[in-house]
Parts: C-alpha cells; sequence; structure tokens
C-alpha cells in the first residue's frame, strides 16, 4: 500500500519529499573486514483525537522492521554488502476527509484492521582505487499488492590531494502495483506501473583539520501510476478516487557542515534542505546533530529536525467544486504542515562490537486532521572481524 510507503520513509526522515537527493560522500577505502549488523525498530504511531475523525478506528500503524546486513571483501579492492529487510505492520489507515456540520475536515478512517508485511533484498558491489570509487546497486521488494525492483550506479572521484570528492549517482526503479480487494471496491488498480528515475551531483572538501563542507543537488522523475491505491476524496458530496497527474518532476538540494571541535571531543553536524516539485510542493529542512565523544568507548548523540512544505496545487482536504483537470486528493502527505522531530542515540563500542540505541519523536501541525505524530525505538548491533 503507498499509505505505508510514506509511513516506513519516516522511519528514516521526517522530510518526505527530501530523502534520497542529497548522498553524503563516503570515501573510506575497504578494511577488508567483514561486518555484520542486525537493528530492530519499533515504530509507533500516535492515537487519532476522537473530534477528528468521523468513522472508523482511532489507532494508527504499528510497525516492526528487522534489518540485517553483511559486507565483507572480495578483493582489495572490491566488496560487497548484502541486506535483508522484514517489516510488518498492523493497524487502520487514513482514507478520505468529509466537512462536518460546522463546515471542518474530519477524517473517515478505514475500519478494518490492515497486517502487511514486505520483504526487501538489496546488494551492493563496490569497486575502490586510489582516486576514485564506484557502487553498483539491485534491490528488489516485495508484499502482497507491490513489488518494486530497483538499481543504483554512483561514483566518487577525489581531487585536491584527497582533500576534496566529488560525487555522483543514478538510480531508478519499476514498482508494480496490484491493490488488494480490487473485486470489492470497483475502480481500485490492478497492474499499475510507476517508474522512477533519479539522479544527483555533489562534492565536498575537507577546509581544515576539523571542518568539512558540502552541497548537492539532485532530480527525479517520476511516471506512471502517481495515485494511492486506497484513498478516496470527497468531491461535491460524492466519493471518487484518488486521482493524481501521471508525471512528476523534482528538484533538490543540500548544503552540510561539519565542524569538530577537539576541547569539547564533539562535532556538530548542519544540513539545510531545499526541494521543489512540479505539483508546486516546495519543502525546506534544517538539521542539527551533536556528537558527543566520552572517552573512547561511548558516543552520545541528540539531533533536532525541523520541516516545513507547501501544498499540492490540486490538494484540498474535500472539494466542494469539480475541478476542470480531474485531479483529487485528500492525502494529508499533499497538505502544507510543518513537522519537529527530535532523536537520541546512544552508542557503546566494545573491541569488535559496536550497540546503538535511538529514540525518536515526531510530530507535525497544520489543518488536515490526519497529520502524523510517531515514536519509534531502534536498537542496532554490530561487530567486525
Amino acid at each position: 500500500m503507498q499509505e505505508k510507503k510514506s509511513t516506513l520513509a519516516a522511519l528514516s526522515s521526517a522530510a518526505m519529499m527530501l530523502s534520497g537527493l542529497a548522498q553524503p560522500a563516503l570515501a573510506n577505502p575497504p578494511d577488508q573486514k567483514t561486518q555484520i549488523a542486525y537493528r530492530f525498530t519499533n515504530y509507533s504511531e500516535g492515537e487519532m483525537d476522537a473530534k477528528d475523525v468521523a468513522e472508523g478506528s482511532l489507532e494508527r500503524y504499528q510497525i516492526q522492521v528487522h534489518q540485517l546486513s553483511v559486507k565483507t571483501p572480495v578483493s582489495e579492492d572490491t566488496e560487497i554488502s548484502l541486506s535483508v529487510v522484514n517489516e510488518t505492520m498492523s493497524g487502520a489507515s487514513p482514507w478520505y476527509v468529509v466537512p462536518n456540520a460546522e463546515g471542518e475536515a474530519v477524517q473517515v478512517m478505514s475500519g478494518a484492521t490492515i497486517d502487511e508485511a514486505r520483504n526487501e533484498l538489496g546488494m551492493d558491489f563496490r569497486s575502490y582505487n586510489a582516486s576514485s570509487e564506484t557502487t553498483l546497486s539491485l534491490s528488489v521488494s516485495a508484499e502482497n499488492d507491490y513489488e518494486s525492483l530497483a538499481f543504483g550506479y554512483s561514483g566518487q572521484w577525489r581531487t585536491l590531494q584527497q582533500r576534496g570528492t566529488l560525487s555522483w549517482g543514478i538510480s531508478g526503479s519499476r514498482d508494480f502495483i496490484n491493490a488488494t480487494d480490487a473485486d470489492i471496491y470497483a475502480g481500485r488498480p490492478v497492474e499499475e506501473i510507476k517508474n522512477r528515475l533519479r539522479g544527483y551531483l555533489g562534492y565536498s572538501i575537507v577546509m581544515t583539520r576539523n571542518r568539512l563542507f558540502g552541497m548537492n543537488i539532485g532530480v527525479t522523475s517520476l511516471d506512471g501510476y502517481l495515485s494511492d491505491a486506497y484513498k478516496l476524496a470527497w468531491v461535491d458530496n460524492e466519493i471518487v478516487r484518488d486521482n493524481r497527474p501521471d508525471v512528476q518532476n523534482q528538484v533538490g538540494g543540500s548544503l552540510m557542515l561539519r565542524q569538530f571541535f577537539p576541547e569539547a571531543q564533539a562535532a556538530l553536524h548542519t544540513d539545510i534542505k531545499l526541494y521543489q516539485n512540479d505539483w508546486e510542493v516546495t519543502s525546506e529542512s534544517l538539521d542539527l546533530a551533536w556528537y558527543q565523544n566520552l572517552g573512547s568507548k561511548w558516543q552520545l548523540v541528540p539531533s533536532l529536525r525541523y520541516y516545513h512544505q507547501s501544498a499540492a496545487t490540486f490538494y484540498e482536504p474535500f472539494y466542494e467544486n469539480r475541478r476542470a483537470d480531474g485531479f483529487y486528493s485528500s492525502d494529508y502527505r499533499l497538505s502544507e504542515f510543518s513537522a519537529v522531530s527530535a532523536r537520541f542515540k546512544v552508542i557503546r563500542q566494545w573491541n569488535t562490537v559496536s550497540v546503538n540505541l535511538q529514540y525518536e519523536n515526531y510530530s507535525a501541525s497544520g489543518d488536515h486532521p490526519a497529520l502524523l505524530s510517531y515514536s519509534a525505538i531502534s536498537l542496532g548491533v554490530g561487530t567486525s572481524f
């Protein structure tokens, strides 16, 4: 379901529209070690307020995510990484919005509990030499109503005696959509396809011994079935299917600054991101993270993110009049809103074992009755040998 695609994406980023457009530079040579890492995440969306719900359940998604990855050298200059992800989810989903007696927007939620699972398998093959490196990525994801095949190819060139890194990448995917219960609910899509093609270019430079600066710009093109297979819209006292343009072009950019403070044994990470698409959604975000070392074994990482986006040009919570272009969507993800996300991470390092625990609290504000709040806690364990 496309609803849960966005929900799961929120696990790693509150700035949904920005994800994937800006990739930081990684230019370390292969360490000739095998690394194994496992992470479990429990994600819980806040319950809907009863005054904002016209019908259906107040409960929203509960998601559990298991992630396992293995990286091992293939030769002196190459390494391969394999990853497996399993996600299970249950709960209710926002369905459509109607006006109440006072003309205010109230949400209709799905009445039945949704139980779904998704599995993903990914592979990265990385080749490194003294001045450059490339990575080939492949992945496949499957669930009962959605399948996705994806590829990526990226590279980096090191310049200025290793102080500068030019990064580039291209990726694409094809998604296959077959909505459940299409024989019961008329109009639900079957055998629909969505294509994505993305590219980015970035540059980072070590300005001083303790300062790193970088910039990045990316473009993405989407085409095919871009509507939500399960959402509806209230249009002039009639319920119609969510219907969006079948093309979307995106552009995004980012600036990053990493400043290390030797006296405090700490580093400040600052990231600014801007985004725009031709549905007239614009967004901006600011991320601040403080990496505090406590001796050589402990690290504390408090961080804060602010995000704001404008609404899509065809979005309305409900429609009192029909649109000439026939586009309708009351999806809260296309509305104007602001969001704040606070995280706290603790990392403990032993000789060859690392354990980290992270908690995140996210809250969005705006006019849509179904805007999200959630908390997520994750525990990760890794080892290398």
